[in-house]
């Protein structure tokens, strides 16, 4: 008999047990994630360090003394999703001995107080190794918003084909109005259907500004391409460093942030600045890029598996109608 209660210290060595194990499974399909997550002493150090967040909380399913799946969830706020619930890459796993649909009991308990106290906006991380984990989650009505890659750079191939003839450069401080202009390519990409994202002015004034100050910061590996006398498009790149990351290979750098000029989209542009800054960033040192990419944006989702990004984790939403707590038929 399975029974799930609240979680408490005597559970949290079994916890890192089943996220050890997951890991490993990870591992045996995403064989550059770190070995490290595979001891269970450094799982507990992921986990306690999660709970030592001022609103997180947990259950665990137990089977007898057995420990055989647990999910951590943290309570937010923020201006743009309102009240909803965060559940990290870290913070589900469940035995490989039960059925996936264990996921499903750990969801309708903690999410039945979740309903209650007015968070109606689920979010979680959920590892790609494992389709049927993945089903369970589609079928309990979330779907799809981001997908997370990497990209070996040791087994890259440039993508060629008929490409144009682009000048790169380093970034520099004069390019401060460039690539405030850039912020707007993006932004205005994502809007576009089917993404259908709102942008508003103030969120577009925050772009512009963080695409701004990319200029003057020390820690950015910024490239521009340039075509005759126009900006083609940039990318930007940051050592991605985190030791208690589960994803985050070592000598891996992350790539948040990359434009093509509008005007230029399928002449290539994408495809040939890529193959230049993955060639530079090898030449830096670094064996892997890590990136992201929003599912519904047609092109995003299409180019960067393309150019061999490997998606490792996904990022899922589900929304509950808020009128279930009051609409009950009567």
């Amino acid at each position: 008999m399975i029974q799930i209660m609240g979680m408490e210290e005597k559970h949290i060595r079994q916890m890192a047990v089943l996220l050890a194990k997951r890991h490993e499974r990870e591992r045996k399909i995403f064989s550059f994630l770190p070995t490290t997550f595979e001891e269970i002493d450094d799982t507990e150090e992921v986990l306690r360090h999660m709970l030592e967040r001022p609103f997180i909380n947990g259950i665990v399913a137990v089977r007898g003394i057995d420990v055989i799946g647990y999910m951590l969830y943290e309570f937010k706020e923020d201006a743009k999703h309102g009240r909803y619930v965060w559940m990290d890459y870290e913070s589900i796993a469940i035995s490989e001995h039960e059925n996936p649909r264990l996921l499903r009991l750990l969801y309708a308990d903690a999410g039945a107080e979740w309903i209650k106290h007015g968070y109606f906006h689920h979010r979680l991380m959920a590892p790609l190794g494992n389709e049927a984990v993945i089903d369970q989650w589609l079928d309990q009505s979330f779907s799809f918003e981001q997908k997370y890659g990497i990209l070996s750079l040791d087994d890259f191939e440039p993508e060629n084909g008929t490409l144009p003839k682009l000048e790169f450069r380093k970034g520099k401080r004069e390019d401060a109005s460039l690539l405030k202009k850039m912020g707007m390519w993006n932004s205005i990409h994502q809007a576009a259907a089917p993404s259908w994202q709102p942008i508003t002015r103030e969120t577009l004034e925050d772009v512009k500004e963080s695409y701004e100050a990319l200029s003057e910061d020390q820690d950015a590996y910024l490239w521009m391409a340039e075509q005759g006398d126009q900006i083609a498009g940039f990318h930007v790149y940051f050592r991605k460093e985190d030791p208690l990351s589960l994803v985050t290979p070592e000598n891996c750098a992350v790539l948040p942030a990359a434009s093509t000029n509008p005007d230029l989209r399928g002449t290539g542009v994408g495809r040939a600045l890529a193959n230049y800054c993955f060639d530079e960033m090898k030449k830096q040192g670094y064996e892997y890029i890590f990136a992201d990419w929003h599912t519904p944006n047609q092109l995003a989702s299409y180019f960067w598996p393309r150019m061999g990004f490997q998606p490792i984790m996904v990022r899922m939403v589900r929304k509950v109608d808020p009128r279930i707590s009051w609409a009950h038929g009567e």
